[in-house]
């Protein structure tokens, strides 16, 4: 169902009681220039955008808080309807793009951070995907072939295969060597992406800024050893303490879906040192969250939104609909 028709006919006012929770934790990557083009549309926000989105949360009385701020107002029955904004990976237009916004409205955010993106170690293969798609007119992937000579034809592709990727893990060795097959290097575009240490530092400098974790090298947990998750989560920790010199207390597990982290690694981060983790699983979050706080829920948010698909993420509308009206706490051991 699309968000303007839900908007226009009530059904959000009607789920929101139930589903709309105390707040809603937003999740974003990259915020780049309004103009610009990427493949990887979902991860990519324009600035122009982020500004209308801040703006329109304020507008409607939905107050914008630091992520431990949100878990500490879910005992609070009377606090505002609150977001608190998150940016995954590490990308240096947080500091130069996303940052700039965000102090104009004096709203808080936090940015988990990849070591790989700050060392130039992480094999982002989603960046080679984009420059794969972004370079081609014809591509064949997965048994599939792909027309994407237009740029929106560029972006569903980017994002059908993607899905086919996080659908099935198995197929993206075959992605990974077409990549190498076009002279495209993951490492380089990561680092052109990445922040630097000084960027890094900058940013946790800001007192708007929390920096959070996102593992060494932003691999799929849920696929790894216990051994590996548990290296992947305590080296990140000890390499962002050590450069930012203060606590990092929050965690974001890679890709986040019901295929990449489970309750095996909501326990390792919890035994690693880190207070809180928060998944891709749509929905709000609720005063039960504190007795689940290594699986919180978010809403992403992307160049798209606009009034009426806010109001859904407001109002956990997409929880209501992923969990077919079931439970509105989202959790890992609950319906997607």
């Amino acid at each position: 169902m699309l968000p303007g028709v839900a908007h226009r006919f009530g059904i959000i006012r009607a789920i929101a009681p139930r589903y709309q929770g105390r707040g809603v934790i937003f999740m974003l990557h990259s915020v780049v220039d309004d103009d610009a083009f990427f493949p990887e549309e979902m991860l990519r926000c324009p600035v122009g955008r982020l500004d209308w989105i801040v703006r329109y949360l304020r507008s409607h009385d939905v107050e914008i808080v630091s992520l431990g701020d949100a878990i500490a107002r879910l005992n609070a029955p009377d606090a505002r309807p609150f977001a608190a904004f998150t940016f995954d990976d590490g990308y240096a237009d947080n500091l130069t793009h996303a940052l700039p916004v965000m102090a104009h409205h004096n709203a808080p955010f936090t940015v988990y951070v990849t070591t790989g993106m700050v060392n130039g170690e992480i094999d982002g293969w989603w960046f080679g995907l984009s420059e794969l798609i972004r370079t081609n007119d014809q591509i064949t992937l997965a048994g599939r072939h792909f027309a994407c000579q237009s740029p929106a034809a560029k972006q569903r592709t980017f994002l059908a295969l993607e899905q086919i990727i996080h659908g099935n893990y198995a197929v993206l060795p075959e992605i990974k060597a077409l990549i190498r097959q076009h002279g495209i290097d993951n490492l380089a575009l990561a680092r052109r992406e990445g922040l630097t240490i000084d960027q890094l530092r900058a940013l946790a400098r800001h007192p708007l800024v929390t920096i959070g974790g996102h593992t060494t090298t932003h691999i799929n947990l849920a696929q790894a050893s216990a051994s590996a998750v548990e290296q992947e989560m305590a080296d990140n920790l000890a390499f962002l303490e050590n450069a930012i010199q203060t606590q990092v207390a929050h965690f974001a597990y890679p890709f986040g879906n019901v295929d990449a982290c489970g309750l095996r690694e909501a326990a390792i981060a919890k035994t690693v040192g880190f207070q809180s983790a928060v998944t891709t699983q749509r929905g709000s979050i609720f005063p039960e969250h504190l007795a689940h706080l290594y699986e919180l829920p978010r809403e992403p948010l992307t160049r798209k939104d606009n009034a009426a698909s806010l109001q859904c993420k407001i109002n956990g509308f997409y929880r209501a609909v992923r969990s077919r009206l079931g439970d509105p706490v989202a959790r890992m051991t609950s319906a997607y």
